[in-house]
């Protein structure tokens, strides 16, 4: 064999995969036809979050009186602000060439082809070249989905992936999907002064999420000026003059929009050439190649990890998957567990979750705890001007495990860690309050959630059903 391991797609799963491999002595191949970091890097959580900041800090200049400063006709230039989203793409991709090169993986660029179990054909322009593997790993990712809107390749009918390359911001946009792509770009067109439309098929924005994050974040977008249709499926897409025109059927009545772009954020599906997988007899569905425990597909020696199988299409899920499958490659028994991996959005205020929602307890008829505490509350919060949300724990009523978290409020995706580890390891309500909390922090919100699954917040009248 060419190689112990060739890993197809270096996105995070691929490319974190790849280290870790080469890392524990594995002669390792990672093969790439674009650029590395996927879709994370150049077209997901790198490029939006630079933008976000920028929007973030453009807003923090629009409201820098409220904390005794004055700043004289401030104005933003989106060149730069685009210039130095790239900037930070690039030096993010450059340093992970220079961990691969460190590590000693063999790159190749180019189109890669599964030819047999063992074979992998690499075309690069005109030049094809075959290598063997004593294991393959399929890390291709995904690419955005676009549902069968009649209008829906119209110009100005974007994807996330090319509006994160318009080079003039639009006065007005219609944001077809409120999940967490549509919700995120929502915030940050809406910063630099784009009127932003939702329209969200499902009865509530952000359709995984808790109903209380659902309800609170509805309320800052609409104080945001940000219009949010649910229950409204949008019908077809026309041109109309120099806008856009759409059709829509909301809670059963016909309306009509009208935006000078349209964004189709209505997710992602996974990646992978179909004759292939056939000619291999690899088992895949809709939803992605069909994976076991260990990330093995159904042909032995060949597992794919991340967005292409469907599972959790998340980056850190994709690196977690790509440790997993190189661990069982090692020979080290490994399995996947699912059980607590945060989500995190991006908008403005933040928002984090991890574990069960209050629905999904609900449904599952688990007799439950539930405690909310308000930012509003707290000291930290209050000096940086950023009061609005909330943290929630559910836990088990008996054992008082904690069984989900969910956080609306500033810097949740960094708060939400705790949430993760009290999810993963079961930890209880009581565990987190004698674990101290350094004041003045916002993870003292955490602790003052868990006192009040006891009844017993200290600053706040508890919240506890």
């Amino acid at each position: 064999m060419d190689f112990d391991l060739c890993i197809i797609g270096a996105g995070t799963g691929g490319y974190v995969a790849a280290l870790k491999a080469a890392q524990e002595g594995k002669k390792t191949l990672l093969i790439e036809k674009q650029a590395l970091g996927g879709t994370c890097l150049n077209k997901g959580c790198i490029p939006t979050k630079a933008l976000l900041k920028s929007a973030e800090k453009w807003e923090d200049l629009l409201h820098c009186e409220a904390f005794g400063l004055k700043i004289t006709a401030p104005s933003f230039s989106w060149d730069k602000i685009q210039t130095r989203k790239t900037a930070v793409i690039t030096q993010l991709g450059s340093g992970i060439a220079q961990l691969l090169k460190a590590n000693k993986v063999t790159m190749l660029t180019g189109t890669a082809k599964l030819a047999a179990k063992n074979t992998v054909s690499i075309k690069n322009k005109a030049a094809v070249k075959t290598i063997t593997a004593e294991n393959i790993i399929l890390a291709t990712g995904s690419l955005p989905a676009k549902p069968p809107i009649n209008g829906n390749t119209l110009p100005g009918v974007l994807t996330s992936d090319e509006l994160l390359d318009l080079q003039q911001l639009p006065n007005s946009m219609v944001i077809i999907g409120a999940g967490v792509i549509g919700l995120e770009f929502a915030c940050i067109l809406t910063a630099f002064g784009c009127k932003v439309t939702l329209v969200e098929m499902l009865p509530s924005i952000l359709p995984p999420g808790d109903i209380d994050i659902q309800r609170r974040l509805g309320l800052a977008l609409r104080k945001k000026g940000i219009t949010v249709k649910v229950k409204a499926a949008v019908q077809s897409i026309k041109q109309r003059g120099e806008e856009l025109s759409l059709a829509i059927m909301a809670n059963g009545k016909e309306e009509t929009l009208a935006a000078e772009k349209v964004l189709i954020a209505t997710g992602r599906q996974p990646n992978f050439c179909l004759e292939e997988l056939n000619n291999l007899g690899i088992a895949y569905t809709k939803h992605g190649i069909t994976v076991d425990e260990h990330m093995q597909t159904s042909l032995p020696g060949i597992y794919a990890v991340g967005d292409v199988t469907g599972k959790s299409m998340l980056a850190h899920s994709a690196a977690h998957q790509g440790l997993v499958a190189v661990a069982n490659i090692l020979g080290t028994a490994t399995v996947m567990d699912y059980k607590a991996i945060p989500s995190c959005v991006f908008t403005q205020p933040e928002i984090a979750f991890v574990g069960l929602t209050e629905q999904q307890c609900k449904e599952q008829g688990l007799p439950v705890a539930i405690s909310k505490f308000n930012f509003a509350g707290n000291g930290k919060a209050i000096t940086m001007g950023e009061t609005d949300g909330l943290v929630k724990l559910i836990a088990e009523q008996t054992t008082q495990k904690i069984l989900g978290c969910h956080i609306i409020g500033p810097h949740a995706s960094d708060l939400i860690m705790e949430g993760t580890l009290a999810v993963q390891q079961s930890l209880t309500a009581q565990q987190l309050i004698n674990t101290i909390h350094p004041h003045p922090t916002l993870s003292e919100a955490m602790s003052e959630a868990a006192l009040g699954l006891f009844g017993k917040m200290l600053h706040q009248v508890n919240l506890r059903h």
